[in-house]
């Protein structure tokens, strides 16, 4: 999957659309960062970027399930976010199937609605 699909398949699974909050001109970060954010209350429902080539997306989800989750491989604590909530996904590099995933996201948005 590359990045523009990934955003994609999030939108269409949630209410969300595509923000750039976080990547202003005077910025030293490198990484550029896809924000997913609810049109009802602009909440963060996931962050979608690229770091050392990888693609990664975070999602939020029950401490329960984000345990569970972090249990497979390619799945760890939140990149840049609260680690007991959020989860990091490695979408081109994990056990998480597409099916799996795409429910992740669904959950990530009925948590941050």
């Amino acid at each position: 999957m590359n990045l523009k699909n990934l955003v994609q398949l999030v939108i269409d699974n949630t209410d969300g659309y595509e923000s750039f909050p976080f990547n202003k001109d005077n910025s030293h970060e490198k990484i550029v960062w896809h924000v997913i954010k609810h049109e009802s209350n602009n909440k963060i429902i996931a962050l979608v970027f690229e770091k050392d080539d990888e693609l990664l997306i975070d999602l939020k989800l029950t401490i329960e399930h984000g345990q569970q989750m972090r249990l497979l491989r390619g799945v760890g604590a939140g990149y840049h976010m609260n680690k007991e909530h959020w989860n990091t996904v490695h979408v081109n590099d994990t056990d998480v199937s597409e099916s799996e995933l795409i429910n992740m996201i669904k959950e990530s948005s009925d948590l941050t609605s």
